[in-house]
């Protein structure tokens, strides 16, 4: 009755006692958030589902998460237009995803291509922080270049955040110098070939407090 409320209140009410109870993780409750995340016609409704598709982040997700951030641009069929915090819920959802390796290899490819596309063009900071996070998994070109883009940007959580993930990627550092990266970029053979080392200059920086980061 509360998922069928007119009420909004009521509708995220539903989906939170749904979440919560021994009901949560079946196959109807899981298909309840996703039609619920895709089509209700209140921000937080939409949230409280994608929260609730937490417990069960595999590869069946992912289409659905995809369209969520493909429908700030366009048009999707069976999506309504997710505004910013619809998106920045669907993103953390693919991070986890994406961490525990829960989607299919087959899906990598439009992973990849959703989240550089939200990265250039998301007018929501929090779902462009979460992309950079996610895209700091995928040891693939264009993804270096993208994220030096951002490096160029005025916003500085948005440059360490993308100097970040590129440390991961390459395990070097060049400070939040855009140039050094793009010459650095130019001149590698293989830029993931040492990825996941930490540069010493790196750990260093961290040692400080954050107001003294270069």
């Amino acid at each position: 009755m509360a998922l069928a409320s007119d009420n909004a209140d009521d509708r995220r009410a539903g989906v939170v006692g749904l979440a919560d109870s021994r009901d949560a993780t079946t196959d109807w409750a899981i298909k309840v958030y996703d039609t619920i995340a895709r089509t209700d016609n209140n921000a937080q409704v939409r949230c409280a589902a994608i929260r609730a598709l937490f417990t069960s982040a595999d590869a069946e997700r992912v289409p659905t998460l995809l369209k969520l951030l493909d429908s700030a641009d366009r048009r999707i069929d069976g999506v309504r237009r997710a505004p910013g915090t619809v998106r920045w819920e669907a993103t953390k959802l693919l991070l986890v995803i994406v961490n525990d390796m829960t989607y299919d290899e087959s899906q990598r490819e439009q992973i990849v291509k959703t989240l550089l596309d939200r990265l250039a063009r998301d007018d929501d900071r929090n779902v462009r922080l979460t992309a950079i996070d996610t895209l700091a998994y995928f040891a693939q070109r264009p993804i270096p270049s993208a994220l030096i883009d951002v490096i160029e940007e005025d916003d500085f959580t948005l440059k360490h955040a993308a100097e970040q993930a590129l440390i991961t990627l390459t395990g070097t550092t060049h400070h939040h110098d855009p140039l050094a990266w793009r010459r650095w970029l130019a001149a590698a053979d293989d830029p993931f070939s040492n990825a996941g080392e930490i540069p010493p200059e790196s750990l260093q920086a961290k040692s400080k407090p954050r107001w003294e980061w270069p």
